[in-house]
């Protein structure tokens, strides 16, 4: 048997009276918080990871107490441009503190803004050396613009004022400028935004075709709000996008990540607006410079061709007038040719004509009965044989004054057959 025996609350007020012996003051602590409650006090876990492979190395529970963290949550917040959440890294002033019912914690009493802004710029910078070494920091900025950007896809908050502020001055720009806009909305700040933003892209990233460039805009907010844009995750799919990315964050003095690798980073959604409507205003003034151009050029060009016209018509006038002539003297010249030649052939035909008439002359039955021939008709028929009529036919002989009516006997026609 134990020669002495001890209950837990004992052995648990001697652990606390050793580590106020041990621990009696307050230390300067780095933790990164791996979990924050904010209740009326600050309830947190710290932890310690390896550099090498983010092991945890330590894990401690850690609380501030309303009269304090009333204090120290506005001026760390002010000094470092980021509220206490978890994933950062604190340097706080602490003391140790053991409780029999709740065991080892932390009593944090005041914390050093100075350290979190220095991590805060070195995570920054990392994930910036990342991006270069990884070899993809300009790859959205290399793609080109679009030079009519009218179908713009939007990443906002549906209730953001800032996105009611692009709305405003893109709708009822100045030039009547008309655009179409496709809202995609996504939590703006926080932790859930980097993926909020990440998921709003893809699904723009499924109707590409469909838009000219995308635009990333929120109101404005404080520094804070601004760590969510400096996310790894969010700040590589921009640089891996297929569209221009703008962004209008709101955020007038720092520059974050995703601002540094998207295609164009402008401070305010105002400012998106402005820019798009510019782009539609310098494709306008460069359609009517090449159509001045093109007047200029054509106007040119005609006025040539006019010289050249005039130039050939007094051209074409001397040659026609030439042409004219010359045909007009081959004309005359046929002309007596035709003449000619026309006198001939009708002296030729008239010849012929007379030869003609001189034959006709002679095979006249009139001349020819004149010379005291006869010609017998039958029935107005004339007959040359007596084969052609029979016994008890009239026949007309006509001579050159007068003709002769005679009657055909039966022994005139037998003779004239013997005869045959």
């Amino acid at each position: 048997m134990p020669e002495q025996k001890h209950s837990l609350s004992e052995l648990l007020e001697q652990v606390k009276g050793a580590l106020r012996k041990e621990l009696p003051g307050s230390y300067w602590v780095v933790a990164e918080i791996l979990e924050l409650q904010d209740r009326r006090h600050c309830y947190m876990e710290l932890v310690e990871k390896s550099e090498e492979d983010e092991r945890l190395l330590a894990r401690v529970r850690a609380t501030i107490w309303a009269s304090r963290y009333a204090m120290l949550r506005p001026f760390f917040e002010t000094s470092t441009g980021t509220r206490l959440k978890s994933g950062i890294k604190i340097l706080c002033k602490a003391s140790v503190e053991f409780h029999t019912l709740y065991g080892l914690s932390l009593n944090i009493s005041d914390l050093d803004p100075s350290y979190t802004l220095g991590d805060l710029t070195r995570k920054k910078q990392e994930v910036i050396q990342r991006l270069r070494k990884e070899g993809v920091f300009d790859m959205n900025r290399e793609l080109p613009f679009p030079l009519v950007p009218q179908r713009i896809a939007v990443i906002s908050s549906e209730s953001a004022a800032g996105y009611g502020d692009f709305l405003e001055s893109i709708q009822n720009n100045r030039h009547g400028f008309r655009f179409e806009t496709s809202l995609f909305p996504a939590v703006m700040q926080g932790d859930e935004a980097p993926a909020a933003i990440t998921s709003a892209m893809e699904k723009i990233y499924e109707r590409e075709s469909q838009f000219d460039c995308v635009v990333l805009i929120r109101g404005g907010g404080s520094r804070a709000d601004l760590e969510s844009f400096n996310h790894y995750d969010l700040a590589y799919f921009i640089t891996q996008f297929p569209l221009p990315v703008i962004t209008g964050i709101g955020h007038e003095r720092d520059e974050s990540v995703a601002d540094m690798v998207a295609h164009l980073g402008l401070k305010t959604p105002t400012a998106v607006a402005e820019f798009l409507v510019d782009q539609l205003l310098a494709f306008e003034f460069h359609l009517s410079e090449l159509l001045e151009r093109l007047s200029s050029s054509v106007r040119n060009r005609v006025q040539s061709h006019l010289s050249r016209l005039e130039r050939h018509q007094m051209d074409l006038i001397h040659l026609s007038r030439g042409m004219i002539q010359r045909e007009a003297e081959q004309l005359e010249q046929g002309e007596a040719h035709l003449r000619r030649d026309l006198r001939m052939f009708l002296e030729r035909k008239k010849d012929a004509l007379s030869q003609l008439g001189k034959r006709c002359e002679l095979v006249d039955p009139r001349n020819i009965l004149k010379r005291g021939y006869s010609m017998t008709l039958h029935e107005g028929k004339t007959i040359s044989s007596v084969k052609q009529i029979k016994a008890g036919d009239l026949l007309e002989t006509r001579l050159y004054e007068g003709s002769i009516i005679s009657k055909v006997e039966p022994d005139s026609t037998q003779h004239e057959q013997r005869e045959d």
